[in-house]
């Protein structure tokens, strides 16, 4: 047993010998019992397992009352209001969707189309891409 480890299972299972590994609780007392000086360690964790056990401490009534002065004032709720807003944008949505039928470009004839589209390949196109014509 060295002090690196007694100090080790100090730190990670506390004061309480009833805490350590069994396997090496022996050997840690009786290091303890030869080196006195690392008694300060075991009073330290001991203070520490004391502050670990007591219960959770309650707020009292003034910190309750900050708590909730601080918090946001709740959202309002929408009532009456939804049903207007979501007809108003159902009327304004369906009203551009038919306005913007009128504004869309005269039908044209499927051959007109084409004509359109491939006008612009040409030789120039192929020029432009490196191949001979």
């Amino acid at each position: 047993m060295t002090e690196d480890r007694v100090i080790a299972i100090l730190n990670a299972y506390g004061a309480d010998p009833a805490r350590w590994p069994q396997d090496e609780r022996a050997g840690v007392q009786a290091f303890l019992d030869l080196h006195p000086e690392l008694m300060a360690e075991v009073d330290l964790e001991a203070e520490l397992d004391a502050l670990l056990a007591m219960p959770d401490p309650q707020p009292s009534e003034l910190l309750q009352h900050r708590i909730l002065r601080a918090m946001p004032a709740p959202v309002q709720q929408w009532g009456w209001k939804a049903p207007i807003a979501a007809a108003i944008a159902l009327l304004v949505g369906v009203t551009v969707g038919f306005a913007g039928g009128y504004v869309s470009p005269a039908q044209q004839d499927v051959e007109s189309i084409y004509a359109d589209a491939y006008e612009s390949l040409g030789e120039d196109w192929v020029d432009w891409l490196g191949e001979e014509t």
